[in-house]
């Protein structure tokens, strides 16, 4: 019986963390967030395979420090699973703004 109180308690704990952390996340600075202008569309053009070759050094640079791209071959990147969901996150904010 004192077990299940505990688990209990513990999971109005998690909904607690998750609630506070849902009122206060921004996407607009999550994806953002050390990036300069026209980092994401760059980024947009490594994910759809366009120009996996598309990168300055500095976007580079700067898209691998937040894990966004990894390189491969001779100065090609590939989208990580971060990035692709940074484009997602962008695309859905850009919906409800408009």
């Amino acid at each position: 019986m004192p077990m299940e109180y505990i688990y209990l308690a513990g999971g109005f704990v998690l909904l607690a963390i998750i609630f506070q952390m849902m009122t206060k996340f921004d996407a607009r600075i999550w994806t953002s967030k050390g990036l300069e202008r026209g980092d994401l569309h760059a980024l947009t053009d490594v994910a759809s395979g366009l120009r996996p070759d598309g990168l300055t050094r500095d976007q580079a640079r700067r898209l691998q420090a937040r894990g966004m791209v990894r390189p491969y071959g001779n100065g090609k990147f590939q989208a990580t699973l971060r990035g692709r969901l940074t484009l997602r996150v962008r695309q859905r904010v850009r919906q409800r703004a408009a």
